[in-house]
């Protein structure tokens, strides 16, 4: 229950912050002027646009009102609209694109970054229970949120390819061109790289939403970032490391991303095992059932701060080193990965062909996904899916079509070689992750 004394503090806190519904409407304006400014030819994208912005309009008028506060959500669900809709429509213009998701990034950022709750409330402990850190501190997301937008960027530069606003992309290559024209790429109703784009400028936003105890005050937004991050990310990943197999052909700025997602995959994690923990603890200490805790997060009044990521730092080092607490670089894990990649391109150094060397290219893969994600100290435990994916290689190798004393001997050497550094962790495990330590092996 919300008490009186509470109801006057969000109150407060709305009137301050009504300057941002304003802005809210405005957005609205420029949208309603914007086809009849650039000169729009498709009549679908008029009509969203004028559509959409009497609907920001619409909600951020009916925001004003403190009962009716929850309709500035309508504006974010707008704005993820006005990402999509240059790409449903296959947008002729560039204007077009480029207003829309632009206008649509404020929509959502002017409706979901702005805190939603006052400072007051904004109290309990930054470390979750039994942590040596905060996995939702600002050093943390930082890098998660610096990485998303620069997957961003690749993939709207890629999209504006696939949409036909230019008839050249960097680095201009067969390979580059092959990928993105491919039959993968035109059974997607919409253009893939544009679609990517929607989904990177949404994880910056929701990585750079929330402050320090987000774990326990947001728990459902963090379960969101997770989700767009770690299955769809895991997923992306893969799908661009076998884009030899699947088109024959490697695109340089996909490979790109698929960096930039790793890296993000590998600072997510703990955050998300956080969380899990916390409403696992949460539902069995206080009886309140999952959706509770899910949406409401804790009703913490005491509050505590975070030795471990102060706001000030001494130096350049220090502040580097807070950025990847929880996550190392085992010697045994970077060479698995190393290995893996190398599976990725051993055909054009060993003559592999047939169905075992696609086979092999799907392992190295997975390997690497799952190798440089187990980096991650709370992830530690999935290097073990390592032991399955070259049990699978030494097999292939000797019975699927293609096979040769070659591949046969390769299998055997680097599938042996992968499976026994699988087996230890490789490095210390530094940090402390509360109940979640036991099954760190």
């Amino acid at each position: 229950m919300v008490n009186n004394r509470d109801v006057q503090t969000y109150q407060k806190f709305h009137n301050r912050m009504l300057w941002t519904r304003f802005v809210t409407v405005v957005l609205g304006l420029w949208l309603l002027a914007s086809p009849a400014t650039f000169a729009y030819s498709q009549s679908a994208l008029i009509k969203s646009d004028l559509i959409s912005g009497v609907l920001l309009i619409l909600f951020g008028f009916l925001s004003m009102s403190f009962p009716l506060r929850g309709w500035i959500w309508g504006g974010c669900f707008v704005g993820i609209w006005l990402q999509m809709a240059p790409l449903i429509f296959w947008a002729e213009q560039p204007v077009v694109y480029l207003n829309d998701t632009l206008i649509g990034i404020l929509a959502i950022a002017f409706c979901v970054l702005v805190p939603l709750r006052p400072a007051a409330f904004e109290v309990g402990p930054q470390l979750p229970a039994g942590w040596s850190y905060n996995p939702s501190s600002w050093q943390q997301r930082v890098p998660i949120i610096f990485f998303a937008i620069v997957g961003w960027f690749v993939a709207r530069y890629l999209s504006a390819y696939q949409l036909h606003f230019t008839d050249k992309v960097w680095p201009y290559h067969d390979g580059t061109v092959q990928v993105l024209t491919s039959t993968v790429a035109h059974n997607f109703p919409v253009s893939d790289a544009g679609l990517g784009a929607v989904a990177y400028c949404l994880e910056a936003i929701m990585g750079a939403k929330g402050g320090v105890r987000r774990w326990h005050t947001m728990p459902w937004l963090v379960v969101i970032f997770g989700i767009l991050v770690i299955p769809l990310g895991f997923t992306s990943i893969v799908l661009v490391t076998l884009q030899p197999l699947v088109v024959g052909a490697w695109c340089v700025l996909c490979l790109i991303i698929a960096a930039c997602m790793l890296v993000m995959l590998s600072l997510t994690v703990d955050e998300m095992v956080c969380v899990c923990q916390y409403i696992r603890q949460e539902m069995r200490n206080s009886g309140r059932g999952f959706w509770d805790v899910l949406i409401r997060g804790s009703n913490y009044t005491r509050d505590e701060t975070d030795p471990r990521t102060p706001l000030v730092y001494s130096s350049l080092k220090d502040f580097v080193k807070t950025m990847v607490l929880g996550v190392s670089l085992p010697w045994n894990l970077v060479v698995t990965a190393i290995l893996g990649a190398w599976l990725l391109f051993v055909d054009s150094f060993l003559g592999f062909s047939g169905l075992v060397a696609k086979s092999g290219n799907v392992m190295g893969a997975l390997t690497v996904v799952c190798s440089i994600i187990a980096w991650a100290e709370v992830a530690r435990a999935l290097r073990f899916l390592n032991l399955l994916l070259m049990a699978w290689l030494i097999v292939g190798s000797i019975i699927l079509p293609g096979a040769t004393m070659t591949t046969i001997i390769h299998g055997a050497i680097l599938g042996g070689v992968v499976i026994v550094l699988s087996l230890f962790k490789g490095s210390k495990i530094k940090e402390k992750y509360g109940t979640w330590q036991k099954l760190i092996f």
